[in-house]
């Protein structure tokens, strides 16, 4: 992910060996994979500052005022503590300090910041906290921590005194040289400070009952005092190195089975303002003053529940999974910069310890994917507004500095390997990281710099997600005058589309209309044919009765005697009753006829007045929609002007002008592809025809899947803007990069197709395979119900699995170097990601039951690393987007 470690050697070779005899995992069950604890060390973080519990030493280790490691160019955060934690007697006897007893439990209290731990002594229960806070007064410039205990007395009533000791380092070299103490009585706290560098501390005690204090060095130390003494005694000591100081609260009688609250705020600043901090620490300190430290343990855990109370999670998880859920989106609230600065709303890649605690474009994507698909949208936006409005490296023309010296450049020699690519406007997003002040930051190394691409994409993506589900276009529109406009424009355009459809509505209703009277009509001649035959048929059989009567008639003329008459009379009568009932019958069958054809006829005049109808409809609507066409033109006549001229003042334009019209312009006329970059390994600047091996720059298959992602986001909020053009051209660009990737990326390795890792290792099968590259499936490019899909799937599972160990995980390349070959956990979760949605459930519950068990038994958090041999927790810990949002992100594609 980070920089590369160039750790190749010994430890991976053995690896390797082992590896034969070991043979290949396959996954099984996902309780065939069990976690176990490798993990020290706890961070609480408040946005603002950041320290360290850790286990194994039973003490606070580490404080510092940033969150993150570096605030500008040249500087690094600094951890101001040495050391931090409390003592006891009882009845005045030995003083025992907490960091000397076994640890019997350490946790987070669940989806918090707050660290506590367990210890039990001398029939004593001490239950510790440690936090920055969220709660109370929070002026966004001071650091603030509590150190807070519970002695619970599982023996006899007895008097406990209770002891601490804070040793911060605030010399003028950044440790312990030429520090100052004193006491301030009217508020009840120690300062330490050194007057070079205006760094300094206040340590207040929380609980005044009985209180002593103590400053010194050397014996004079509270630990080393108490050695001899009975009880701190009150002194200050002015001046010194390495002076460190401690509150006692002596002789609390505590009865059976009772317990009392103890507990030290410590506030640091660095710009000498002690009025400011003790504002703070006095105001925070007032609750517990007046009640108890419990108060404001309790204050902090009711934030947090308030916190989570808007949290989106999915149904159906375990209980572990919720656990890891909640204390993965705690991660990503603790890693989100809250200091009243220009770097408001970064949020890094990991807390201290890991060393990754600085703000990448790439991590960050990923940590704004998680809080927005959790529900916490606030967060999101706060952290695209730091990647709309931060600060790029320039050079002394104004230009972007890598802009100009590498993309832009025309030298393609070394060491600068130009791209030679004129942009069209300064780049808005970092090619790499940030500084904590929000400025432009990349790393070096004898290849160059860290120039990636793929974050550009990402942005889009994450920015068009955010959009989607809370429907925020004033954040992408963010001129009042643009905003309004567009929203005019839009209410006409919503009257035209209302038209378009009442006019296909018409339409579809004239061509029902019309075939309705043209089955009609042929209905009404098949009944006029069928009536005129019934008609003729009938007079016929009248006409025979009729010739017959005639002929009785005739033959009784000519009857000559009086049998004769007779005969023929009684002829005449039997055929005239025939004709008379003959007529009956054909005068039915007429009548029965003409009235159906009297129905034919209506019918048909209903239908001819119906399509009419319909007709003059059609043509009523046809009039609308021409008419508010001409509206609708009209409004964009009169709102374009405006439009223009205040867009370039929006996030929209930001956005466009900036980041995804750049994409377009970064394409390779050759091949269709993204220029060589970094991307997602990071393996900076020198090309790969010039290294033949990696790291080198080459044409990455994740940054163009991410710009192919960008691409189609911008053109989906471009739709949703009424914005066609920008709509029609990022779209066709999209289409245009995905035929590229599927052209020139996808190659057949062991009879399957997948995406090479880059256009360079192509058809290399010990290099081309990428878990990287599984984000094809989880944006989209490529189709879950694929035989690309698959195959990109076998050939992780085949070159990518970890060999050794127990475990169902994957490295993230073939590189070959330690760091690569570790077991990488946003491979595995994005992965499972990936399993979901392509219906592979049972693997994909694998992987995700395999990385809670690992969170489960270390403090719910999530790894960059796992140990390739032991699965022991690696790398930096705890993770942001590449740990804790890529398990939020697993949950919800697994859950749905």
């Amino acid at each position: 992910m980070k920089q590369k470690k160039i750790l190749v050697g010994i430890t991976l070779l053995l690896t390797c060996i082992f590896s034969l005899f070991v043979g290949k995992n396959t996954v099984n069950a996902a309780s065939d994979y069990t976690g176990h604890n490798s993990w020290d060390q706890l961070t609480t973080s408040n946005g603002i500052c950041a320290g360290i519990y850790s286990k194994k030493d039973a003490k606070l280790i580490r404080f510092q005022h940033h969150i993150f490691s570096h605030e500008k160019d040249g500087s690094t955060t600094p951890n101001y503590l040495y050391d931090a934690y409390f003592g006891y007697q009882v009845d005045n006897g030995k003083t025992v300090w907490l960091n000397n007893l076994k640890v019997d439990q350490a946790e987070y209290i669940n989806g918090t910041n707050i660290i506590h731990s367990v210890q039990n002594h001398d029939q004593l229960t001490f239950d510790s906290y440690y936090f920055t806070p969220f709660s109370g007064t929070d002026d966004g410039s001071s650091s603030i921590m509590y150190m807070l205990v519970k002695v619970t007395n599982n023996g006899s009533s007895r008097n406990i005194s209770l002891f601490s000791q804070q040793n911060l380092h605030l010399g003028t070299d950044y440790a312990a040289k030429d520090e100052e103490t004193s006491y301030n009585s009217t508020n009840n706290y120690i300062k330490e400070f050194n007057a070079q560098t205006g760094s300094f501390a206040l340590y207040k005690n929380l609980n005044s009952q009985n209180q002593l204090y103590q400053t010194g060095n050397n014996n004079q130390t509270p630990v080393n005092y108490l050695q001899s003494k009975s009880d701190l005694n009150d002194s200050i000591q002015g001046k010194g190195n390495d002076l460190v100081n401690g509150f006692e609260n002596k002789d609390i009688q505590v009865s059976a089975g009772q317990s009392q609250w103890f507990g030290v705020e410590i506030g640091l600043r660095e710009d000498g303002n002690e009025n400011q901090l003790s504002q703070t620490v006095d105001s925070n300190a007032q609750i517990a003053l007046q009640g108890s430290p419990a108060t404001i343990l309790q204050q902090e855990e009711n934030w947090w529940q308030n916190w989570h109370a808007k949290e989106r999670m999915p149904k159906d998880l375990s209980s572990q999974e919720v656990q890891t859920y909640r204390q993965s989106t705690a991660v990503l609230k603790m890693s989100q910069v809250r200091e009243k600065s220009e770097g408001y709303g970064q949020v890094l890649a990991s807390l201290i310890p890991g060393e990754w605690s600085i703000a990448w474009v790439r991590d960050g994507s990923y940590s704004i994917k998680a809080l927005i698909d959790s529900g916490h949208y606030q967060e999101a936006k706060e952290a695209l507004n730091f990647f709309l409005n931060a600060k790029m490296k320039q050079d002394s023309d104004g230009t972007n500095y890598f802009q100009k010296n590498y993309l832009e450049s025309n030298n393609t020699s070394a060491p600068i390997y130009g791209l030679n690519t004129k942009l069209s406007s300064n780049y808005l997003l970092s090619v790499c990281r940030y500084f904590g002040d929000g400025s432009e930051d990349s790393d070096y190394n004898d290849n160059g710099p860290n120039i990636e691409f793929d974050g550009w994409g990402l942005v889009l993506w994450v920015l068009d997600d955010y959009i989607n589900q809370t429907h925020d276009y004033s954040f992408l529109l963010n001129n009042q005058q643009v905003l309004t406009a567009q929203q005019w424009i839009n209410r006409k355009q919503q009257i035209v589309d209302s038209a378009n459809q009442g006019l296909t509505t018409a339409k579809q209703a004239t061509v029902v209309a019309k075939k309705t009277y043209q089955s009609v009509k042929a209905r009404e001649n098949q009944v006029d044919q069928t009536t005129k035959a019934t008609i003729k048929t009938a007079k016929g059989w009248i006409k025979r009765k009729q010739r017959i009567v005639k002929a009785a008639k005739q033959a009784l003329r000519h009857a000559k005697t009086a049998q004769d008459k007779q005969k023929a009379q009684a002829w005449l009568t039997t055929k005239q009753a025939e004709l008379t009932k003959e007529l009956t019958k054909q005068k039915q069958m007429i009548d029965q006829a003409n009235q159906q054809l009297t129905v034919a006829k209506d019918q048909l005049k209903t239908a001819k007045l119906a399509l009419v109808k319909a007709q003059a409809k059609q043509q009523t609507a046809n009039s609308w929609v021409k008419a508010k066409q001409a509206e609708l033109t009209k409004e964009k006549v009169k709102q374009e002007p405006v439009i223009q001229k205040n867009i370039k003042s929006t996030n929209w334009y930001k956005i466009t002008a900036q980041d995804a019209d750049l994409l377009i312009e970064l394409v390779n006329k050759q091949n269709g592809l993204i220029q060589p970059d970094s991307s997602i390994w990071e393996e900076h600047w020198t090309p790969y025809a010039v290294l033949k091996n990696a790291p080198a720059r080459q044409q990455f298959a994740f940054t163009d899947i991410t710009a192919w992602s960008g691409l189609q986001s911008a053109a989906d909020m471009a739709q949703k803007l009424g914005f066609n053009a920008s709509y029609q051209k990022y779209s066709q660009a999209a289409s245009k990069l995905k035929a590229s990737i599927l052209k020139n990326l996808v190659t057949t390795e062991d009879g399957q197709q997948i995406i090479a890792s880059s256009v360079e290792r192509k058809g290399d099968s010990q290099r081309e395979n990428d878990g990287s590259t599984v984000e094809a499936i989880n944006q989209g490019l490529v189709s879950p119900n694929s035989s690309l899909a698959q195959g990109m799937i076998a050939s992780y599972n085949k070159h990518l699995r970890i060999k050794t160990g127990s475990t169902p995980g994957f490295m993230r390349d073939q590189d070959g170097d330690l760091y690569d070959s570790r077991e990488w956990g946003f491979i595995d979760l994005r992965v499972a990601g990936a399993l979901a949605k392509m219906g592979d459930r049972s693997e994909s519950k694998t992987l995700i039951d395999w990385m809670t068990s690992q969170a489960e038994h270390n403090y719910d958090l999530i790894p960059e690393l796992l140990d390739y041999n032991t699965q022991d927790y690696a790398g930096s810990v705890p993770m942001g987007g590449f740990g804790s949002g890529s398990y939020i992100l697993a949950l919800n594609d697994y859950y749905k």
